[in-house]
């Protein structure tokens, strides 16, 4: 079935794309765009050709072409050195040298200082292909090389292969395109592309004026499953007389365990997309502060008005994600954005988009709340509060009060009250471990101790030892054991950890699928300090020799351990598997009680869900509900408490 809240948010987008600094019409964008591409998902190397003279663009703007409209530019591609490349010769019977230690790959004849005469710009590299220069060599002088730009030395990625592209993408603008082609091991690693604009000059900087960079843009590698695009678009976008940059930022494909968004619409984009735009001031270019965040904004807003329709509403959750994952691609200043450290940041987690002028930062501290909420009320649309409440719940930015106000909606508060406190004392179990509580089908409680099982009767005030095998604590799948939930700096989703035997050495790990900035989290005084290594609470929820399933907060996750590669999943309340002791359910396994959004969130299938906070159960941690959901004992110090709601 096709995802028609994503194919909603890519055509939302189209107008806000034509319509930044300009009135939107086709005659403001004369150029036809220049489009790059990382390695599409399945690993094959990108296409560096422009488009093709006179392309339809179809991924910017809409409507039939202006009759008026200038003439597009027709995008010229250079071409190969003559052979050897250790020369090349100019008209009029001149020939350029390569510098001592370089060679010429691919260059362009044009008049890149005004004189009239064509020049050769040039890119000459050195015998790895790893550095390189872009070179000016003027008709007039030929052997007077003049460098525009340099590869920077910290982007020289070892064990790759370059592909170089050099192309005038406007009367004014060249555009070059460094990509390191890397073996699939090496994709993730630190493999930047690097684009470089240069602009030449104007009949207003007199002849001889010589060229100048720019704009520098880098594109860090995705992680292998997703795809990173950029389009470029010279046009005068604020009618000043001077060439404006637009680069459209493109991101496809999924990371892993997520899914890949079904197949766009006839005629719609692929991929979710958000543009940059540089302003040409006789300064330089200067970026247009409003952009990408006023599109991640209304894209932000087309998932609300689809999470309220029962149509649209299914979809809305994969949509978030997508949208989340685009923020954190483009934005450094996004929530769960990571550590920058400059130019040099190359974690998979972080924004993988920078500038010659930094990091770009979005300045749209409540896009991550708008798109909790949204996600929520589409759980809530569909009926699904358990979902709702996990949406409203992560996060590093504080909820709003529209947010409480839905919370309060999907899962009502409810004040706990301590009915029993157990003279019994709990063994006690690490984070993530199954608990030392556990309900029977009568209501009574069994207490897991140090000595063995003790069953509580609260009806009688009565505890009395029994023969019942205590339960394990640790969580296993055969022989596997679930050991943590990680959040990390190096990895753009939670990780789950787990050892493959009792006496395996090191930990495996599997994506889960939530994003970095999901799940339980301390609130970060800035969103783009990464904690390092974090180790996140999760409640067990069952185990079998097929895997686990647990919750992270209010979000519930199946890790599967049968195939080769373990996956994972997001599922759906209520769970089909049995409750072990210990498990954050009830003996019938309809009813779980799980920490989240600042409480304990007490569901049961086919009734109600509420929130429960008040008295000792702040301090609570390890608890167990009762069959109907009326009941739940937490450990609290060294004892076990029964609470009861009203």
């Amino acid at each position: 079935m096709p995802d028609r809240s994503s194919s909603k948010l890519l055509r939302a987008l189209l107008p806000l794309l034509a319509a930044t600094g300009c009135d939107g019409c086709p005659s403001s964008k004369p150029y036809t765009p220049y489009t790059l591409g990382s390695a599409t998902p399945s690993g094959s190397p990108p296409p560096l050709s422009g488009v093709a003279p006179g392309a339809a663009d179809a991924g910017l703007e809409a409507g039939a072409p202006d009759a008026a409209a200038p003439p597009r530019f027709a995008v010229v591609p250079s071409v190969p050195a003559p052979a050897g490349g250790k020369q090349w010769p100019l008209e009029g019977g001149a020939v350029v040298a390569a510098p001592t230690g370089r060679t010429f790959e691919t260059g362009l004849l044009l008049d890149a200082d005004g004189d009239g005469a064509r020049d050769l710009v040039v890119w000459a590299r050195s015998p790895d292909g790893l550095r390189g220069e872009l070179l000016l060599a003027p008709a007039a002088r030929p052997q007077a090389l003049r460098t525009l730009t340099a590869l920077p030395g910290d982007l020289a990625a070892q064990g790759c292969t370059p592909r170089v592209a050099l192309s005038q993408i406007g009367p004014s603008a060249l555009a070059l395109d460094f990509a390191p082609q890397c073996g699939a091991d090496r994709r993730a690693a630190s493999a930047t592309r690097w684009l470089a604009v240069i602009r030449l000059p104007g009949s207003a900087a007199g002849a001889g004026a010589p060229p100048e960079l720019a704009l520098e843009l880098r594109l860090r590698t995705p992680p292998p499953e997703e795809a990173l695009s950029a389009a470029l678009e010279v046009a005068d976008r604020d009618a000043d007389g001077r060439d404006d940059l637009l680069v459209t930022l493109g991101l496809s494909g999924a990371l892993r365990p997520f899914q890949a968004p079904s197949p766009a619409p006839a005629g719609a984009a692929s991929e979710l997309r958000a543009p940059l735009i540089f302003l040409d001031r006789p300064a330089g270019l200067s970026r247009d502060a409003a952009q990408p965040g006023e599109t991640l904004r209304a894209l932000a807003a087309s998932l609300l008005r689809d999470a309220r329709g029962k149509a649209t509403a299914p979809a809305v959750a994969a949509a978030a994600q997508r949208l989340r994952r685009l923020n954190a691609v483009l934005c450094a200043d996004a929530a769960g954005g990571g550590a920058l450290a400059g130019r040099d940041a190359a974690r998979a987690g972080e924004a993988l988009v920078w500038t010659g002028a930094g990091p770009v930062r979005c300045g749209e501290p409540g896009l991550a709340a708008a798109i909790d909420n949204a996600e929520a009320v589409a759980a809530s649309t569909r009926g699904a509060p358990i979902a709702a409440v996990a949406a409203l719940d992560h996060g590093a930015e504080p909820r709003t009060k529209e947010a409480d106000k839905l919370l309060a909606k999907v899962a009502p508060p409810a004040a706990a009250t301590a009915v029993y406190r157990t003279a019994a004392a709990p063994q006690p179990a690490g984070p993530g471990a199954f608990g030392p509580l556990a309900f029977e089908p009568s209501g009574a409680l069994l207490v897991r101790t140090a000595q063995g099982v003790v069953r509580v009767d609260p009806a009688t005030s009565t505890e009395s030892a029994t023969d019942i095998p205590p339960w394990p604590a640790a969580i296993h799948a055969g022989p596997a054991q679930l050991v943590a939930v990680e959040r990390r700096c190096d990895a753009p989703t939670l990780l789950a950890l787990f050892r493959s035997s009792p006496d395996a050495v090191g930990e495996m790990e599997v994506p889960l699928p939530l994003l970095r900035s999901q799940g339980p989290r301390a609130r970060a005084a800035s969103p783009e300090r990464c904690a390092g290594t974090e180790r996140l609470p999760f409640s067990p929820l069952a185990a079998s020799e097929g895997g686990f399933d647990i919750a992270v907060g209010a979000a519930l996750v199946s890790i599967d351990l049968r195939a080769a590669a373990p996956a994972s999943s997001a599922l759906s309340f209520p769970l089909t598997t049995p409750a072990p002791q210990g498990a954050a359910r009830s003996p019938d396994g309809a009813t779980l009680a799980v920490p989240a959004a600042g409480g304990l969130l007490v569901a049961t299938a086919g009734g109600p869900a509420r929130l429960w906070s008040g008295g000792d159960l702040a301090q609570g941690t390890a608890c167990a509900p009762a069959n109907g959901g009326a009941r739940v004992a937490c450990v609290v110090g060294a004892a076990a408490v029964i609470f009861e709601a009203k």
